[in-house]
């Protein structure tokens, strides 16, 4: 079974906050905060315990997790996300390069068809 980890009030007000003027709603899962876009209503980042986990697909993630910049984000516990990576407090301390991220996340799922039903 996986470990949820406490989720991190402070993280969400600060991420809701850098997409207060995007066009991005929120939603609760993992027992935490995940962002979804308004146009197709797919996630590209959550928030998990003191960092975040942002979509930016499969290769990208790949090179992200092999460079170090970033960790897989296996929620469940064997079975990572492959199109997201984690990163962790320390990678996003900064308010500019947590809303780099995000943009980045943000961009990889807007091409994509809306999620059906």
């Amino acid at each position: 079974m996986a470990h949820w980890v406490k989720k991190d009030d402070a993280l969400i007000e600060r991420v809701d906050g850098l997409l207060a003027s995007a066009p991005v709603r929120r939603k609760n899962m993992f027992g935490s905060a995940a962002w979804f876009l308004e146009t197709n209503d797919l996630m590209f980042a959550g928030a998990w315990g003191e960092g975040i986990m942002v979509r930016v697909g499969e290769q990208v993630a790949q090179y992200l997790i092999g460079s170090g910049e970033g960790e897989p984000f296996d929620p469940m516990g064997g079975k990572p996300m492959r199109e997201y990576v984690f990163l962790n407090g320390e990678r996003i301390a900064d308010d500019e390069i947590l809303l780099g991220w995000l943009e980045q996340a943000s961009d990889f799922p807007e091409p994509l068809p809306p999620k059906s039903d």
